[in-house]
């Protein structure tokens, strides 16, 4: 490497390094949270979004374009959180920016980061100064100043990161709730990471390949003996790179490939950008899909696992061969007694997802497959999961997909209450399960990870604190107490009628019944009822109406 023009194997190998980096500084990255709550989880979700892109990548593609492409498709697929989705559309924009170009000049390079930062902008509805955002424009921003200038890579990349630091330093100033938590931009900590990492590699600092791996992070349950059938079959995905030499690309029909393959599996699905197909199916004969597929091109990547083998990232839950129905709903639920409501109450499919497990926008496209419905409706139930389900709501094509944006259980609760499927219009439906969506207040009840004092409450460690999306409003050694002061500080908490209260593994039968004694002797026309949610990280989630 020349460190003055670079090719894509060389930018694999730059990305694959920052890759390796965030990777170890994920729990520091998870860490900056704003409140002292252990939900943490941007460090993870940066990671996850961009170990998409370095997995299902060939390292030895040449052309920069070319890998670009299939790195950021990849990554776009991965994407988990607001964080990872604003990291793979900045991705997105990267590659725009190498578009024709089989290796970069330094000034290219830079270039192409002025591209990533006008996506990851277009990709945000408000953009919010202090943030991620920030941190990626204004490094650019000040480096293009001197575009022409740079001798290499290395020194490009060490002026980018000297400006990425004084704007990190400086978000606590853009936003008030940084300073008062005194902690820096979380996604903006992360995206140095990538980037210090990238420089690393310049520098001939390799992070070792021991904490490169494609099962890295995944636990499989090997409890498949001699005596075992094959049940349920392989789950086989892979990408496909279509030739010249073995198809006319310019007519090759996806639909065509999708109805051949419905005859070896199920669960198909497939997704083609240009020359290159993503193929995802369930298949008692799998060397039978992957010889049909060589015969249009050669495969990038590829996996197979026996779906007896049950892994510890797997978030589908779905019924199989699900009938074509008109109205679906697909919700984000953490817990197996949220769940197990959301089903009992209509709701056609769970993506395991929460706090510090974000689904992947594959994960939803491979949902939205599998339930078979002209229109899917989804219940995001997180603020760090919307843009997720939206950018997933764009990749899938089969289906007309709405995606109500659910901020929270309590929010999701609300709008499945509310949910009637034989309406006309999907328009009614959605209606119906957003109209009393405004008056639905969330709170919730967990343990604090860290000394503070936040909205002038007094935080101390190991405490329980009761909390609101946007504020923390009571600590008490005792969660029973801190529940209660929660609801007794709420603003308009006498105009509220009712409290449910999603109860979480470490919440007794005691406990739960104490709750709703107080609580009923406090407020005594507030309705109050419990479901038991079995979440983990928060004791009691809320939802006041």
């Amino acid at each position: 490497m020349t460190n003055t023009v670079i090719d894509g194997k060389e930018l694999y190998n730059l990305l694959k390094n920052g890759y390796l980096n965030l990777k170890n500084n994920m729990s520091t990255i998870d860490e900056l949270n704003v409140f002292p709550v252990p939900d943490g989880d941007t460090g993870k979700n940066m990671t996850a979004t961009i170990e998409g892109g370095v997995m299902g990548t060939n390292p030895e593609e040449e052309s920069v374009q070319v890998m670009m492409k299939q790195f950021a498709q990849n990554t776009l697929l991965s994407a988990r959180g607001n964080s990872g989705v604003i990291l793979s559309q900045y991705i997105r924009g990267i590659s725009e920016g190498t578009k024709g170009k089989d290796t970069l000049t330094t000034d290219d390079f830079l270039f192409a980061l002025e591209s990533g930062v006008r996506r990851a902008y277009k990709s945000v509805i408000k953009p919010v100064e202090g943030t991620m955002l920030t941190v990626m424009r204004e490094s650019v921003e000040k480096a293009l100043r001197y575009s022409g200038k740079f001798g290499t890579l290395e020194n490009c990349l060490e002026t980018v990161i000297k400006e990425m630091k004084k704007t990190l330093d400086r978000t606590p100033d853009m936003l008030p709730i940084l300073k008062e938590a005194q902690v820096v931009d979380s996604g903006g900590a992360g995206l140095l990471c990538i980037f210090e990492g990238m420089l690393m590699y310049l520098r001939k600092e390799y992070i070792p390949q021991d904490n490169f791996s494609a099962n890295a992070g995944r636990r499989i349950n090997m409890d498949y003996d001699p005596e075992n059938l094959l049940t349920y079959g392989y789950c086989t995905e892979f990408i496909l790179q279509l030739q010249k030499l073995k198809t006319d690309i310019d007519n090759f029909s996806l639909d065509d490939m999708i109805a051949h393959l419905e005859t070896l599996g199920d669960s198909i699905v497939a997704v083609m950008d240009d020359t290159l197909v993503k193929v995802h199916v369930h298949s008692f004969e799998p060397e039978k899909v992957i010889g049909y597929a060589r015969t249009f091109g050669e495969l990038i990547t590829i996996k197979i696992e026996n779906m007896a083998v049950s892994h510890s990232d797997d978030h589908i839950h779905t019924v199989p061969e699900a009938e074509p129905v008109k109205y679906a709903v697909v919700a984000v639920a953490n817990g197996n007694g949220i769940s197990r409501y959301f089903k009992e109450n209509g709701v056609s499919a769970i993506v395991d997802g929460g706090q510090t497990n974000n689904p992947s926008a594959e994960a939803f496209v491979e949902t939205f497959k599998k339930i078979n419905a002209e229109h899917i409706i989804v219940l995001p139930n997180d603020s760090n999961i919307v843009m997720t389900a939206l950018q997933a709501a764009k990749i899938y094509k089969d289906a007309q997909v709405h995606v109500i944006k659910t901020k929270s259980i309590a929010e999701g609760y609300s709008a499945v209450s509310m949910m009637d499927l034989t309406l006309d219009t999907v328009e009614d439906v959605i209606s119906e399960m957003t109209c009393y969506l405004e008056n639905v207040t969330t709170g919730y009840v967990t343990t604090a990870t860290r000394d503070a004092m936040i909205n002038g409450v007094e935080i101390f460690k190991d405490d329980y604190i009761g909390l609101t999306p946007d504020a923390i409003l009571s600590d008490s050694p005792d969660k029973i107490e801190a529940a209660l002061s929660l609801l007794k500080n709420l603003p308009d908490i006498d105009d509220k009628q009712v409290v449910t209260a999603f109860c979480g593994k470490d919440v007794t039968e005691d406990e739960k019944n104490l709750f709703c004694d107080c609580l009923l002797q406090l407020y005594p026309l507030i309705e109050v009822g419990t479901i038991d949610g079995e979440q983990d990280i928060y004791s009691f989630i809320f939802a006041i109406e």
